[in-house]
């Protein structure tokens, strides 16, 4: 498996779990009723900001592993040529 597909998945997997994290102490946060209004709030934006780097940086993840992919089938196209060409000689 390339690197970069097991960077994204990876990646994805410890959103997730970054995700899970954040609404479990949330959910903490709330059932002992500890917290304000505010507070929760401003947890709340924290998770969001939190989401949007981790989607971000799955997003550049995926642009690099498709670079890649597309750079791999371009090697495969010119060797597929030179073998092509020397099966003509």
């Amino acid at each position: 498996m390339p690197s970069g597909d097991m960077a994204l998945r990876l990646s994805i997997v410890f959103s997730v779990a970054g995700f899970i994290a954040l609404a479990a102490g949330l959910y903490e946060i709330d059932r002992r009723e500890k917290s304000s209004s505010a507070t929760i709030a401003a947890n709340l934006m924290d998770m969001e900001q939190r989401v949007q780097i981790l989607t971000d940086q799955i997003r550049v993840l995926s642009d690099q592993s498709a670079a890649q992919q597309t750079a791999n089938e371009r090697r495969f196209q010119a060797l597929t040529t030179q073998i092509q060409a020397l099966g003509g000689r």
